[in-house]
């Protein structure tokens, strides 16, 4: 088996970052975390199908 390392996926292991990143929204910049709290996820997704409206 090959293994390589990947120095961004530290990140995955951070909760919270003291570095500020610049956001843009309209007219507005704001400085922003640049790593944020997570959504949660779920262990067992459900996905149901559908079908768009044509």
């Amino acid at each position: 088996m090959n293994y390589y390392y990947n120095p961004e996926v530290k990140y995955l292991l951070i909760n919270q970052s003291k570095e500020k990143e610049t956001m843009q929204y309209q007219s507005l910049n704001i400085k922003v975390p640049k790593i944020g709290p997570r959504p949660p996820y779920y262990i067992h997704p459900r996905y149901e199908a559908y079908y768009p409206l044509i």
